[in-house]
C-alpha cells in the first residue's frame, strides 16, 4: 500500500471563501450588476437576488468546486485568461487612444460614422454625436 502525501489545506475557512468568490466573480459581474439592479427595480431586486444566490448559487458553487479538480480546472483557467486578456486589451486600447489629438471619435469623417453623425462645433441639432457613433 502506497503512503499518501499530505495535501495542502486552507488555514482558515474565510481564505477559502474569499478565493472562491474571487474565482466566481468576474469583470462582467462587477460592471453589469449595478445596471441590472437599476433596471430591475433597485433595492427591491436585491431581495430575490440574494435569496436565489443563497439557495442556488452557493450550493452550485460548492458542487462545481468538488468536481472541478485536476486538468479540467487548468483548462477552464486558461480559457478564462484568454477572455480577460481580450477585455483588458480593449480597455488599454481605448485608454491610449484617448491621448491622441484630435480624439479618434471627435469628428464625423471616420469609416464607422453614419449619415446621422453631427459635429457639435458646426451643428446645433445634436441628433447623434461623433462619440455616440463611435461607441455604438
Amino acid at each position: 500500500m502506497e503512503q499518501q502525501l499530505d495535501r495542502p489545506t486552507w488555514s482558515r475557512q474565510i481564505e477559502f471563501t474569499l478565493a472562491g468568490i474571487g474565482c466566481a466573480v468576474g469583470l462582467g459581474n462587477v460592471w453589469r450588476f449595478p445596471y441590472l439592479c437599476y433596471r430591475s427595480g433597485g433595492g427591491a431586486f436585491l431581495v430575490p437576488y440574494l435569496l436565489m444566490l443563497v439557495v442556488l448559487g452557493v450550493p452550485l458553487l460548492y458542487m462545481e468546486l468538488t468536481v472541478g479538480v485536476g486538468i479540467a480546472s487548468v483548462a477552464i483557467s486558461f480559457i478564462m485568461c484568454i477572455y480577460y486578456n481580450v477585455v483588458i486589451t480593449w480597455a488599454l486600447y481605448y485608454l491610449f487612444s484617448s491621448f491622441q489629438a484630435p480624439l479618434p471619435w471627435q469628428n464625423c469623417n471616420n469609416t464607422w460614422n453614419t449619415a446621422n453623425c453631427t459635429n457639435h462645433a458646426t451643428n446645433s441639432s445634436y441628433s447623434s454625436t461623433a462619440s455616440q457613433e463611435f461607441f455604438k
